[in-house]
């Protein structure tokens, strides 16, 4: 029934979470999880620049938001495999995050679009704010929201 499953992620509680259950229903059912990160083109939130700071990496802001983006995935593929996924695909993209998770889930015939709630703290209106809600306002494709 369920073939590819599209994940959402920005390392917030909701989306660890969205993570754990997609990835419980990939390994059950066999099917393709696909991990998405969306980068939208912003100046670094405070959370970011320290981040960045932590792990000692300078440059231009694209370079920064692509390293926190490729971290969050990496993160997300091993909480997908240790939770059940066999066939798990990560991708980061650029845009608008509604749109870009959108047009990735059509482009990869996905079944499914699990989301969470909420975005982290400060970031979360530049990162997701209420991209949950656009996604299942806009998407032909059936959509999970988890709290």
């Amino acid at each position: 029934m369920l073939k590819n499953i599209v994940v959402a992620t920005d390392a917030s509680p909701a989306s660890n979470r969205a993570i754990n259950l997609a990835a419980d229903m990939a390994g059950k059912y066999g099917a393709t999880l696909h991990l998405l990160y969306a980068v939208r083109e912003m100046q670094l939130p405070p959370e970011l620049k320290k981040m960045a700071e932590v792990e000692k990496i300078a440059g231009a802001r694209a370079d920064v938001l692509d390293f926190v983006g490729q971290k969050i995935l990496g993160d997300a593929e091993d909480r997908a495999l240790k939770k059940g996924a066999t066939k798990v695909k990560s991708s980061l993209e650029h845009g608008d995050p509604a749109t870009v998770i959108l047009r990735y889930a059509k482009r990869r015939k996905a079944d499914l679009i699990v989301l969470g709630t909420r975005g982290l703290g400060q970031v979360k209106g530049m990162l997701m704010g209420s991209v949950s809600r656009k996604v299942t306002n806009l998407s032909e494709i059936s959509c999970l929201i988890i709290r």
